[in-house]
C-alpha cells in the first residue's frame, strides 16, 4: 500500500522565527475541540496495519497469538478475512476491517449487497471480535478514481445496514485517503482539498460529522522528505530534536512545527475547516518509514526507520497533540507488521515491516521486534 502514498507535489515550508506577524486566523473553538475528542478512544493509541503479501505467512491463529504476546491492542486489516476475524474472537484486540476497492461498485450500487456484506463480515463475528470501524476502500480518489462516485453511496449503504443491526454507535465507517488529496499543505493554514474532489469530500465530511466518524488519512513524512530534500530537514521528518532555526513556522498563525507529521495532520484539519467542518477527528490509518531501498532511496535505512517509528510512537503516547490542536492527539496505525516481500519494486515497497525476521510460531519470544512499545 505504501507506494500509492504519492508524495505531495508542491510543498512550501517556512523555517523561521518571527514576532512581527499578527495572527490572521483564530483557532477552532473549545466546543469544536470537545466534539472532536468525543469521537476518540479514551486515550490515543498506536495500532498496526497487517498486510499479507508475505511468503509463508503464518496462520491466522498463530498471527493473533503473536499479537497477544506483544500486547498489541489495535490492528487494521485490508480486508475482512474470516480466519483472522475468528482468531481475534475474545482477544479484546480492536480491529478495523476493510472493504477492498474492487468491491466498492457492487456495494455502492446495491443496499442489499451492503447489508449482505455487513451480515457476512460484521454480524457473524461481533461482539466476540471487537470490530471498531470499517474502512471503505483505500485511497479511492487517487488510485481508483473511476469508483469515486460510488464511494459515499457505499459508505451510506453500509451505515444503513449497521443502523438496522443497531451497531452504528459502536462501529464507525470512513475511508482512508492519500495525503495528496490535500493541496498546498505547507504552511498548514493554507491547505485545502483538491477541488476536483469536492463532489465527494463535501458529502463525505457531512457524513463523518453527523455520525461521529473520523477522517482517515495515510500520512508519510518519508515521501514529503524525499520530494523536498534540501528544504525539509531529515531531523524534522524523524521527530528528532531541532534547533530553533529548523522549526517550521506557519506565517499565518505563528504556530511552530517541530515535525512533519503534525504539520500534515493540521493541514487536514485546515482543509476540513475550509469546507466548514470543525468537528471531525483525524485518524492516521498509515504512517511509517521503510528500512531498505534501492540506490534512489538512500534514506530508507534501518536506523531511520527505527528512529521515525520509535519517535512517532513516543509522540502519540505523550499526548502532545498538534500545534493547532494541542488538546487532541491523533491515533496512528503503523505501517506495517511484516515486510511484504511479494510486493513489486521499488525495493522500499517490501521493507516497511517492524518484525525483522520470520518468527517461529511455536516460540514467539524468538521474534525480533524493533520496539517494545506495547508492553
Amino acid at each position: 500500500m505504501a507506494l500509492s502514498k504519492l508524495p505531495l507535489s508542491t510543498i512550501f515550508f517556512f523555517f523561521m522565527y518571527t514576532s512581527l506577524f499578527t495572527i490572521s486566523q483564530v483557532l477552532s473553538s473549545k466546543i469544536a475541540v470537545a466534539q472532536i475528542k468525543d469521537q476518540q478512544d479514551n486515550e490515543p493509541f498506536v495500532g498496526i496495519n497487517i498486510g499479507v503479501d508475505v511468503s509463508n505467512l503464518m496462520s491466522a491463529t498463530e498471527l493473533v497469538s503473536l499479537l497477544q504476546f506483544q500486547k498489541v491492542t489495535h490492528i487494521r486489516l485490508y480486508d475482512a478475512d474470516p480466519d483472522m476475524l475468528k482468531a481475534l474472537a475474545k482477544t479484546k484486540i480492536r480491529v478495523i476491517i476493510s472493504v477492498p476497492n474492487n468491491q466498492l461498485i457492487a456495494i455502492g450500487s446495491s443496499n442489499a449487497t451492503a447489508a449482505s456484506w455487513i451480515g457476512k463480515n460484521v454480524l457473524a463475528y461481533y461482539p466476540q471480535t471487537v470490530i471498531t470501524a470499517i474502512a471503505v476502500g483505500d485511497e479511492v480518489l487517487t488510485t481508483v478514481p473511476s469508483s469515486a462516485p460510488l464511494l459515499v453511496p457505499a459508505i451510506e449503504s453500509l451505515y444503513s445496514a449497521l443502523v438496522a443491526a443497531n451497531l452504528h454507535n459502536q462501529i464507525k465507517i470512513s475511508t482512508p485517503h492519500s495525503a495528496s488529496i490535500i493541496l498546498d499543505p505547507f504552511p498548514p493554514s493554507q491547505a485545502f482539498f483538491n477541488q476536483s474532489w469536492s463532489s465527494v469530500m463535501q458529502p463525505l465530511l457531512k457524513f463523518l460529522s453527523e455520525t461521529g466518524s473520523p477522517l482517515m488519512m495515510n500520512l508519510y513524512p518519508y515521501y514529503v522528505f524525499m520530494q523536498n530534500k534540501g528544504v525539509v530537514p531529515l531531523e524534522n521528518s524523524l521527530f528528532k530534536p531541532l534547533t530553533p532555526s529548523k522549526e517550521m513556522v506557519d506565517p499565518n498563525t505563528l504556530l511552530h512545527y517541530t515535525n512533519v507529521l503534525d504539520a500534515m495532520v493540521d493541514a487536514a484539519y485546515y482543509s476540513m475547516k475550509n469546507l466548514n467542518f470543525t468537528d471531525v477527528v483525524v485518524l492516521v490509518t498509515e504512517s511509517g518509514w521503510p528500512s531498505k531501498g534501492d540506490s534512489k532511496e538512500p534514506y530508507a535505512t534501518i536506523d531511520n526507520a527505527d528512529t521515525y517509528n520509535s519517535n512517532m510512537i513516543k509522540h502519540v503516547l505523550d499526548q502532545s497533540g498538534t500545534p493547532l490542536h494541542p488538546e487532541i492527539t491523533s491515533s496512528v496505525y503503523l505501517y506495517e507488521l511484516f515486510n511484504e516481500d511479494l510486493r513489486s519494486p521499488p525495493v522500499s515497497e517490501a521493507n516497511w515491516g517492524i518484525v525483522l525476521c520470520k518468527c517461529d510460531a511455536s516460540l514467539f519470544a524468538s521474534c525480533i521486534w524493533r520496539w517494545d512499545f506495547f508492553g
